[in-house]
């Protein structure tokens, strides 16, 4: 995947609306698998950034989440693994003073792939507001038993 754009725009409801970028900031590999994963789903795609914290210290990795987002004019989002982890903690102080850009955690693939479908159509913050819902919505509990 390479480095993400937010060059492209789309129509939505007669309204012009600029692509919502995003930055994956995970542990490990997580964020590549997650971004393969929504590939086989979605079909092809290649503006989505990652980032790995692998073998960065805390102020490496908030210095490259600030690199990453410091082109972003009309803001964008920023997906991370868990709260209160390293990528959590590390782009929550990248962000500060940068505006229009929201930190989302605790992202799935539903999550991701809801974003894909869907960045083109709303602003970053009704956008961080529907992925929000659509990750609490996609967990559930299912039982084997009979009924």
């Amino acid at each position: 995947m390479s480095p993400g754009t937010e060059a492209d725009a789309a129509t939505s409801k007669g309204v012009m609306t600029t692509r919502v970028p995003a930055l994956l900031v995970m542990h490990a590999d997580l964020a590549s698998a997650l971004l393969r994963a929504a590939e086989r789903v979605t079909g092809p795609f290649d503006d989505v950034t990652v980032l790995s914290n692998d073998g960065l210290s805390g102020p490496e990795l908030e210095r490259r989440i600030e690199e990453a987002v410091a082109g972003w004019a009309h803001g964008g989002l920023v997906l991370t693994d868990f709260w209160g982890g390293s990528c959590h903690i590390c782009g929550s102080a990248a962000l500060r003073g940068h505006g229009e850009i929201a930190l989302l955690t605790g992202i799935n693939l539903p999550v991701l792939i809801d974003y894909l479908h869907n960045r083109d159509r709303y602003g970053v913050d009704e956008l961080a507001e529907r992925l929000s819902r659509k990750g609490q919505e996609s967990i559930r509990v299912q039982h084997g038993r009979a009924q």
